[in-house]
């Protein structure tokens, strides 16, 4: 009987094309905290070391001596502005000498309790409900959805950023509640109910560079009395009690140091401790109260809201001011009544890396040599050892496409080369690459890569491997069936066009190494037989169904199967709007993704295989970034820190690198692009990589958390869009 679609679908594709949120979703990387958090770090090519580099080029890795000039967690010391609540002027931001003060436009005005990203590219702000967005003038609110399962619907307050971007940790009733920045899903508790009784509160939350927590714990009837200030560990789930008394916790930059606050003598003074509970000092002494502290990026420098009287009483003068720890100074940095809650910006260079190919290496030996290493030659931190290569033919487009799911599954890179004989420089790529007895995967018939291709990659050593089909369809079966026979998730996109193929592959791919994801390709509207018979041979129960572009939703929605199908639904009115839509749909708050020329799929394909297990891909024009690729990487600024482009180097001109480069950061100025030509760093840029990357990165250095590929997506997913079929 024929398969017929709720009226309503819901969250149908012409929900995603208006770009829709609040799906609950995805988590296609690492962090989850549900079923068990990874600190594990796994970075393609030297994106691990480049972060390394950089990090300890920003104090990253050291504990920097208050008053140093190279601040952990920020690249410039100087420049960052201080947040604010304004009241009813909503966030707004001055300089820490006190000139510039305005609000900002695009925060609504329940801009309460602001803080920054790590980055400086977002702020997070509310009350009833909170919002994340830049402070650029910009467009990319995003409003987070309703906490669930907390033990109350009281005031979210003290939003901070956590885990560098990704997650944003709060206080509701008195309950530690996360959820992503992008809001994909809805937040729920972070501490389980034996860790967190109701007889207990914690509020004020902060987060250092590492992952670790601190925040005021308070008890007993009403939560009056304080506990002091405690700490929660993500990597082994420890709580512990590190400061017997104290309010108001934030960590500094590089996580070494916090400040707090504690009553003495009748007035709530500042005071600092090592970030471990030890060594805590008084800093101030004045009869003030000094209120909400936050320190400088640099570790020097401390602001606060100072009370000439207790806050609230009718005679208090409140303003905002800094405190120099050096000298013991402090200055007014807004008058009378301006500004509360402050929180200092840092400012944190994210990278742009252009990966191309030159003389008679191409993009698919560029993109191999930026992800594999070489064999027999020592491991270069960041690479990956490649377990087998899959070979597509460089003239076809469609054919092409489920190769990256393909790649991704089996640790490889995609070449291309002609149909009537294997290339040169797929041969030599081969050789570089790929141990010998390795598969090599031959994408389609005779007729998409000729007998000689195969001949004479097993001259080369291998054992080539056809993928027969006689077309397009029985092709995404038959890879399907190489990666599993019992896929976790199934991506559909019709195969007319490689555009949504492309993406849909990518998307497949992100479950690599697992044989959970694949890609089936319909023809047109049509499900052809070959890919009915791989899906009336699959459990609805345990495969979940993604369609991708409204052909392949049209499609299954009116094919004939064997048992019944629910599935999800993305849609959009330009194949850039697809992409971008997916990659709301499947990644959870990425920190990498790849943006691709709409034009040529061969950069694609290879980029897709070397980026697919760790973000998203969108397409975009060559001279100018598309609109959905900006706004998704402007929504995803504050956990994006590095964007992948792969092709020629006339490919992606400035303005199209500039737009990037603003979308992910503070600014265009606050982006780094590195050119790897060939797939290979500049000799300096590849020296400090080599000398301070690493594959597995302890939670301990204060690098950047990567992506873990071992984290399974659609934990948070909500119910798929109602079809029924018999």
């Amino acid at each position: 009987m024929r398969r017929h679609a709720r009226a309503e679908v819901a969250r149908s594709v012409h929900e995603f094309a208006r770009g829709a949120r609040g799906r609950g979703a995805r988590g296609g990387q690492a962090g989850t905290l549900q079923g068990g958090f990874s600190l594990r770090s796994r970075t393609r090519r030297r994106l691990a070391a480049l972060t390394s580099a950089a990090s300890l080029a920003a104090g990253l890795l050291g504990a920097a001596a208050p008053g140093a000039q190279a601040a952990a967690g920020t690249d410039d010391v100087t420049a960052g502005q201080i947040g604010l609540y304004g009241g009813s002027s909503g966030v707004e931001t001055v300089n820490a000498d006190g000139t510039g003060l305005r609000s900002v436009p695009n925060i609504p005005n329940f801009g309460y309790t602001p803080n920054w990203a790590p980055d400086g590219s977002r702020v997070v702000a509310g009350w009833s409900q909170l919002s994340t967005g830049r402070v650029t003038g910009t467009t990319s609110l995003v409003t987070l959805p309703w906490a669930t399962k907390v033990r109350s619907s009281a005031s979210y307050e003290d939003p901070t950023f956590w885990l560098d971007g990704r997650y944003v940790v709060f206080s509701t009733g008195g309950q530690l509640a996360y959820g992503p920045s992008d809001g994909s899903w809805a937040p729920e508790p972070l501490l389980t109910d034996t860790q967190e009784p109701s007889t207990v509160c914690d509020i004020h939350p902060t987060a250092s560079p590492t992952g670790t927590l601190a925040f005021e714990r308070q008890h007993n009837y009403g939560c009056y009395d304080s506990q002091g200030i405690w700490t929660y560990d993500p990597s082994t789930k420890a709580l512990k009690n590190i400061i017997a008394s104290g309010s108001s916790p934030v960590f500094s930059a590089d996580g070494s140091k916090l400040v707090f606050t504690r009553e003495v003598d009748g007035w709530t003074q500042l005071f600092t401790a090592n970030a471990d509970g030890s060594d805590v000092k008084q800093v101030t002494t004045d009869a003030t109260d000094h209120l909400s502290p936050t320190w400088d990026p640099a570790g020097g420098r401390i602001a606060y809201e100072a009370h000439s009287s207790h806050a609230g009483w009718s005679d208090d003068v409140q303003t905002v001011r800094v405190l120099d720890l050096a000298s013991g100074t402090s200055a007014e940095v807004t008058g009378a009544g301006k500004g509360a809650k402050p929180a200092w910006q840092p400012l944190r260079k994210n990278s742009l890396v252009r990966v191309y190919g030159t003389g008679s290496v191409g993009i698919d030996g560029a993109a191999s040599r930026w992800t594999f290493d070489k064999v027999g030659a020592a491991h270069v931190p960041g690479l990956l050892t490649a377990k087998s290569a899959v070979l597509v033919n460089k003239g076809n487009a469609t054919y092409s496409a489920p190769a990256i799911a393909l790649a991704a599954e089996k640790q490889g890179p995609v070449l291309l080369t002609s149909g009537s004989g294997l290339d040169s420089a797929a041969a030599t790529e081969l050789k570089r690459s790929l141990p010998k007895g390795s598969t090599v995967y031959l994408n389609g018939s005779t007729r998409i890569l000729g007998s000689k291709v195969a001949s004479q990659v097993q001259a080369l050593g291998y054992k080539p491997l056809r993928l027969d089909a006689p077309d397009l369809s029985s092709l995404s079966a038959r890879v399907a069936k190489q990666i599993s026979a019992t896929p976790s998730w199934i991506f559909v996109a019709d195969g007319a066009d490689y555009h949504d193929p492309i993406a849909a592959s990518t998307a497949a791919g992100a479950l690599g190494y697992h044989g959970t994801g694949v890609v089936l390709l319909t023809n047109g509207k049509t499900v052809p037989t070959s890919v009915k018979n791989y899906l009336n041979a699959l459990n609805p129960a345990t495969t979940n169904m993604v369609t991708v572009g409204y052909n392949a939703t049209q499609a299954m929605e009116h094919v004939t199967l064997n048992k019944s199908w629910s599935f999800w639904t993305i849609g959009g009115k330009t194949h850039e709007d697809v992409a971008a839509n997916l990659a709301r749909f499947w990644w959870t708050s990425p920190t990498q993704a790849a943006v691709e020329d709409t034009w040529t799929w061969q950069n694609a394909v290879a980029g897709g295989a070397a980026t697919a297990t760790y973000g998203p891909m969108l397409w975009s024009g060559e001279s100018t970034l598309s609109a959905p690729a900006s706004y998704y990487l402007g929504q995803e600024a504050a956990s994006i820190w590095v964007v992948q482009t792969f092709g020629g180097n006339t490919s992606y001109p400035p303005a199209n690198r500039t737009a990037i480069a603003s979308a992910i950061a503070a600014s265009s100025a606050w982006t780094t692009t590195y050119w790897a030509a060939n797939g290979d760093l500049p000799s300096a840029t590849a020296k400090a990589a080599q000398s301070f990357g690493t594959e597995s990165v302890p939670a301990t250095t204060g690098t950047r958390p990567a992506p873990d590929p071992t984290v399974v997506p659609g934990r948070h997913l909500p119910a798929p869009d109602a079809h029924t079929a018999r």
